[in-house]
C-alpha cells in the first residue's frame, strides 16, 4: 500500500474523540490569530464533516440545509434587529441622554456608580463597558476611589444581565440551540443577574460611605424624561409578551398559528422599538442605511451563519454520537463536560456566543446519546453559568481590556478581586443546576 494512502487511512481512523478535540483545538487557534468566529467554525465545519467521511456533495447539502433553516434565518432576524436598535439609540444620543435623566432622580452614590454601568448593558452593545467608563469616572472621583475600585465596578455592573437578559444574542441563541422557551430560560436566570448584582455590592460598594449627591432642583421631570429615554426597552419588554399573548389567543381559534416561530413576537417588538427610536430622533435617511451596514452587524450575521453551520455538520456527521460512546465506555460524566467545556473556551474566547455556539450542540447530543433529554433544561443553566464566568475571567473580554485601558490599570491587577464575586456566581449557577435537576426529576 503507497504511503499516502496508509497515512490517509491512519487519519481516517483516529479516535472520533481525537478528531473533535483537534477540531475544536483548530477552531481555538484561528480565534487566536485574530480570525473572525464565523470564519474560524466555516473551516472547523468543512474538516469536521471531511474527516468523519462526509462526501464534499453531502457537506454541501448540510450548510444549505443549516442556513435555510427556520431557525437560523428568525435567530439572524432577532440578532441584527437588535444590533440596530443598539446602534440607533447610540447614535442618536438616545443612550446618554438616558443616563443623563437618571442623574436627577437618584442621589445615592452607591445607588449611581451601580445604575450606569447597568443600564449600558441593558443593550448588548460590544465593549459597552467604555460608554459608562467616563460616567463612573465622573461620579467616583468625589469619593476618591482607586483606578482599581472603578474598574471593577464598571465592569462587573455592566455585566450583571447577560445571565437572563432577552436582548442578548448569547441567551437567544441558547434558547435557539437547545429548544428551551426563552422566557422560562429568563426565568430560571434571573436569581443569577440579582445574585450578581448583590455580589457587586458586597464586594465592591458596601465599603463606599453613603453620601447622598444633589439631585436636579425638579426630579419629576427628571423621572419623567427618565422613563421617555427608557421607552424603546419597555417596548420590546412589553411589546414581545404582548405579541405572545396575542397570538396564543388567536391560535385557539384558528390552530396554524400553533405552528408559529417563538422569536416571531420579539422580532415584531424589536421592529416597533426601533421605528420609535428613529421617528423620536428625526433619524437622517442616511444615519438609517448605516446602521444596516455596520460592520458589527454584518460580523454578527456571519458568526450566527457559522454556529448554526458547524451544529448542522455535527449533527449529520454525527461526530457527535461516536464521541458519546467513548464518553459513556470511559464513564466520564456529562455534567463534567457541560462544566469544562464552556468554561475553558468562554475564557480563551472571552465571547458568549463563541462557547455557546461551538459547545452547547455538543453537550446537548451528549445529553440525548445518554438518554437525559428531560434534563437539557438543569444542564443548560450550568453550562451557560460555567461559559460566562469563563468569559468574565477572560483576558480577551474586550469589555475587561478596555475598561482597564480607560483607568489605565493593569489587567494583572483586577484578577485577585474578580475572583471572588466570580467563584461565588459559579457557586450559585451550580445551586441552581441542582434546584432545576430536582425540579425536573420530581
Amino acid at each position: 500500500m503507497p504511503p499516502v494512502d496508509t497515512a490517509m487511512d491512519f487519519l481516517l481512523n483516529i479516535s472520533p474523540l481525537v478528531k473533535l478535540v483537534v477540531i475544536f483545538f483548530l477552531i481555538i487557534v484561528l480565534i487566536r490569530q485574530r480570525l473572525s468566529l464565523g470564519i474560524a467554525l466555516i473551516a472547523g465545519s468543512i474538516l469536521l464533516g471531511l474527516w468523519f467521511r462526509l462526501s464534499p456533495l453531502e457537506i454541501g447539502a448540510s450548510i444549505i440545509g443549516s442556513l435555510s433553516a427556520q431557525r437560523t434565518v428568525s435567530l439572524c432576524a432577532v440578532v441584527t434587529l437588535i444590533l440596530i436598535l443598539s446602534h440607533s439609540m447610540e447614535k442618536t444620543g438616545q443612550m446618554k441622554r438616558l443616563l443623563i435623566s437618571f442623574r436627577g432622580i437618584r442621589r445615592n452614590v452607591r445607588l449611581n456608580l451601580a445604575i450606569f454601568p447597568a443600564l449600558i448593558g441593558l443593550l448588548p452593545m460590544p465593549g459597552g463597558a467604555i460608554f459608562s467608563a467616563p460616567m463612573v469616572h465622573e461620579i467616583s472621583n468625589r469619593e476618591s476611589l482607586s483606578a482599581k475600585h472603578k474598574t471593577l465596578i464598571n465592569y462587573w455592573f455592566r455585566h450583571i444581565w447577560e445571565f437572563s437578559w432577552p436582548l442578548y444574542p448569547g441567551v437567544i441563541l441558547t434558547c435557539a440551540l437547545s429548544g428551551i422557551d426563552l422566557w422560562a430560560f429568563v426565568l430560571a436566570q434571573f436569581p443569577l443577574t440579582l445574585f450578581a448584582a448583590w455580589i457587586g455590592y458586597l464586594t465592591q460598594l458596601r465599603s463606599i460611605p453613603i453620601k447622598k449627591h444633589s439631585a436636579t432642583s425638579d426630579s419629576n421631570k427628571s423621572l419623567r424624561d427618565f422613563i421617555g429615554e427608557l421607552m424603546p426597552i419597555i417596548f420590546v419588554v412589553a411589546g414581545t409578551v404582548l405579541f405572545g399573548v396575542l397570538i396564543y389567543i388567536a391560535s385557539i381559534a384558528w390552530p396554524p398559528l400553533r405552528s408559529t416561530r417563538k422569536e416571531v413576537p420579539l422580532i415584531a417588538a424589536l421592529i416597533i422599538s426601533i421605528a420609535w427610536v428613529w421617528r423620536r430622533n428625526r433619524m437622517a435617511f442616511a444615519d438609517m442605511q448605516r446602521t444596516f451596514f455596520n460592520r458589527s452587524l454584518l460580523s454578527m450575521i456571519f458568526m450566527i451563519a457559522g454556529i448554526m453551520l458547524f451544529q448542522g455538520i455535527l449533527e449529520d456527521s454525527r461526530a457527535v454520537s461516536e464521541v458519546s460512546q467513548i464518553l459513556a465506555s470511559a464513564h466520564v460524566p456529562v455534567i463534567l463536560v457541560a462544566m469544562i467545556l464552556p468554561l475553558l473556551v468562554g475564557g480563551i474566547t472571552g465571547i458568549t456566543v463563541a462557547f455557546v455556539g461551538t459547545t452547547f450542540p455538543i453537550i446537548f447530543s451528549l445529553l440525548a446519546e445518554a438518554g437525559m433529554v428531560d434534563q437539557i433544561f438543569a444542564f443548560t443553566i450550568l453550562a451557560f453559568c460555567a461559559g460566562y464566568v469563563g468569559v468574565l475571567l477572560s483576558p480577551l473580554h474586550i469589555c475587561l481590556v478596555l475598561t482597564c485601558s480607560y483607568f489605565k490599570i493593569d489587567l494583572a491587577r483586577i484578577y485577585p478581586r474578580l475572583l471572588f464575586p466570580c467563584a461565588t456566581v459559579a457557586a450559585a449557577g451550580i445551586l441552581s443546576f441542582m434546584v432545576n435537576q430536582f425540579m425536573t426529576n420530581s
